[in-house]
């Protein structure tokens, strides 16, 4: 498929649209009638506040009604709905990819590709970023690379996490859930105005289910159940805001989240596929039941004030990580073997930011802001590979490091608009990342050996060679042209920057994305049809690679990869009870240049496909509401999710290939005729398919591990607001 005639095709028709369309524009609806059009979004995807069809930036956004009727509590909820993001699980890691670009190294010294914030606070822990979501005001999903305005770790785009914020009207609402897998969770906030100037959020979850996974041995009296969930979580947030000059903003966030945890279910290396029944998905025995212990506080403060012709803010972050998750690597109950693998995992880490910025006001032709941004990041590693023989739990190799990181970065973005309708813009940032690791590790002779007793163990000190430095700038270039009220398009280039770094084997170096796209958003009919559309090319150097080999991960770099696509996302109101969304991804995502060892000879994987980039990804969904004679409404949806066949590593072997597939979710809603408490019957994953999240192929253990998205959940959700 030619990438280019597509985009250029996409553009095209971004021009020819509003002309068609101008003869079909509907009225808008009178007075008193329940709206016809689609309503307007406001995001900050530019760090200030716009229209997301005055952005020129592909952005997906989920408002917070939209997260509640799909039920999303997580990251990892997001694959489900948003046809472009793919999520991956290995043990307690989550890695997010956007248009084929991810950073999969769960490391102590690995980084993201896509960079996940939190009211505006970047998250670097994989092992944190699947801590549930609660009282969110929307998500915003920015693809591409976003190098500029949001520095390290976004080669791949941007997740903002945006939660509901304290304003000075009274009310709050609380939500129960329950359903099959003795799911029961609770949520609720409260926002209190304290006087004129000072206004209070309060914020709860509690999300409570059963294992998706039966662990349990065979002739064991005790059920073990893995990928539970036992979640509890509260925020509280103060806004000072004593005049339209100066607002100050305090959030603190604590989760704690228990259970067993995420497990994987092991298999012969020689096996041919990966899993693809829902018996083998969820009932495999482990030797050793998992232990999961997780516990993120976030604080954030936040101080802005106008100043008339320019506007100064701080975002002061702090994100704190205890994790402690034992589970078993083999994913077995022992049948390959005489003894049991198994993984204990300690991360303790402290990441410090500070980001000021100073942005103009106005809405004059010449637009610009600049800031300077500084990360620091305490990271403790106390981890132990053990093996359990005969009751007994031998040690193999102990992991004790220390990682400190550092990132310091000054940017710029202007725009200038040359006429009313055309603007031109362009930005810079200038970063310099640094790490190091100090500290040992404690080896046994080998993992594989057949131990009865515990080995001498052999203290091998960090060596000088662990530290990196990178720096690096990245840069925007831009046009965008509105053709109409509600028509824009625009053509842009980026390039995206993530830090190189070390392992235990070997010294890799930074990657790199350039990206060039063009783009089309569009409002028809009276506000009731978006069509927004967008064709890219990326030029991807020096991608990091993960692969777990015998001796620990190495991550390599790839050569050259390029990676092709066009996306097409459609929202149609078709009438005021009609509601219809399409989202239509293609996807060319292949290296170039990439040789790996593998068996002890080296594998040239030109042409071989990125991991978790689907050639095509499509999502849709239908809703319409009936009006009720007593004033309420019932609203029925069916939507579905398409995902083509992709591979879980770069190797795009037989057994980590993930079968194309399909899901359908169910639900509909009836809401009092006051808006007052609403109550939702839903189904997710209709027809149990098995969806393959990770793959670790040969490793150590001598099995292939994997790990799976949820199962068909059904229940029920009732909410009050006040």
């Amino acid at each position: 498929m030619n990438t280019y005639r597509i985009g250029i095709s996409a553009l095209a028709l971004a021009w020819v649209l509003p002309t068609v369309a101008q003869a079909q524009e509907q009225a808008p609806a009178e007075a008193g009638t329940k709206s016809a059009g689609l309503e307007e979004i406001v995001v900050t995807a530019e760090k200030r506040t716009v229209n997301v069809q005055k952005t020129a930036i592909a952005i997906d956004v989920m408002t917070s009604e939209k997260l509640a009727k799909n039920g999303v509590t997580d990251i990892s909820a997001l694959q489900a709905m948003d046809a472009g993001v793919q999520i991956a699980q290995s043990a307690s890691a989550t890695f997010v990819t956007v248009r084929g670009v991810s950073g999969r190294d769960a490391t102590e010294i690995g980084d993201p590709a896509v960079a996940i914030n939190v009211d505006g606070v970047f998250l670097q822990r994989p092992n944190g970023m699947n801590a549930a979501f609660f009282d969110l005001d929307r998500i915003e999903v920015l693809r591409g690379p976003q190098g500029t305005l949001y520095g390290r770790n976004a080669t791949g785009g941007v997740v903002n996490i945006i939660s509901k914020r304290p304003n000075f009207d009274l009310g709050g609402y609380a939500a129960v859930t329950v359903g099959n897998y003795k799911t029961v969770n609770g949520e609720g906030a409260i926002n209190v105005p304290l006087g004129d100037s000072l206004a209070m959020r309060a914020s709860f979850t509690s999300r409570n289910h059963d294992g998706y996974r039966n662990n349990t041995l065979p002739g064991s009296a005790n059920e073990e159940r893995g990928d539970d969930e036992k979640t509890k979580g509260a925020r509280l947030q103060l806004l000072f805001k004593p005049d339209n000059h100066f607002s100050a903003l305090l959030s603190g966030t604590y989760i704690d989240q228990g259970g067993n945890g995420p497990v994987g279910v092991g298999y012969m290396t020689s096996r041919p596929q990966a899993p693809t029944s829902p018996s083998e998905a969820e009932t495999f025995p482990l030797s050793e039941p998992g232990v999961y212990g997780l516990v993120r506080k976030n604080l954030v403060t936040e101080l802005n004030y106008d100043f008339g012709p320019v506007k100064a803010t701080y975002l002061f972050g702090f994100a704190g990580l205890d994790l402690d998750h034992k589970y078993d690597i083999d994913g077995t109950a022992g049948q390959y073997g005489t003894q049991a693998y198994v993984f204990r995992r300690g991360e303790y880490s402290k990441d410090y930011s500070h980001e000021f910025r100073l942005a103009s006001n106005g809405n004059g032709p010449f637009t610009w802001q600049v800031g300077a941004f500084f990360y620091k990041q305490n990271l403790k590693i106390r981890s132990f590979n053990t093996v359990i023989y005969n009751g007994q739990t031998i040690t193999l190799r102990n992991f004790n490091y220390d990682v400190e990181v550092k990132s310091k970065a000054g940017f710029g973005q202007v725009s200038y608009a040359l006429t009313d309708d055309l603007k031109v813009s362009a930005g810079v940032r200038f970063s310099e990342d640094t790490k190091q690791r100090t500290g040992f590790t404690l080896n046994g002779p080998s993992l594989t050996a057949t131990w009865t007793t515990q080995p001498t163990l052999n203290r091998v000190d960090e060596g000088p060679g662990s530290k990196s430095k990178d720096t690096d700038t990245s840069w925007h270039l831009g046009i965008d042209y509105q053709i109409s009220p509600s028509s824009l398009i625009y053509a842009k280039a980026d390039k995206g920057y993530k830090s190189g770094g070390f392992t235990t084997i070997n010294a890799y170096g930074p990657e790199t994305v350039k990206a060039y796209e063009i783009g089309a958003k569009n409002r028809f009919l009276g506000n009731t049809l978006q069509v927004n559309l967008s064709a890219f090319i990326y030029d991807y150097t020096g991608q990091q690679v993960s692969q777990l080999t015998p001796n620990g991960t190495q991550v390599l770099n790839a050569g050259r990869s390029r990676v092709r696509g066009v996306e097409a996302q459609i929202d149609w109101r078709a009438t005021p009870n009609d509601t219809i969304d399409l989202s239509v991804n293609y996807l060319n995502a292949r290296f170039r240049e990439f040789a790996v060892a593998s068996g002890g000879v080296n594998v040239n994987l030109a042409g071989y496909r990125l991991v978790q980039a689907p050639d095509w990804a499509i999502s849709g969904g239908y809703e319409h509401s009936f009006d009720l004679p007593n004033g309420a409404t019932l609203a029925p949806r069916a939507q579905f999710l398409y995902r083509s066949e992709q591979y879980l590593t770069f190797f795009n072997r037989l057994n980590d290939r993930m079968r194309p597939y399909a899901t359908v979710d169910l639900s509909a809603t009836y809401t009092s005729p006051d808006k007052k408490w609403s109550l939702q019957a839903y189904v997710r994953n209709l027809t149990n398919q098995v969806v393959v999240t990770s793959a670790n192929i040969g490793s150590f253990t001598g099995t292939n591990l994997y790990q799976f998205a949820a199962p068909r959940t059904f229940g029920g959700r009732l909410q009050v607001n006040f």
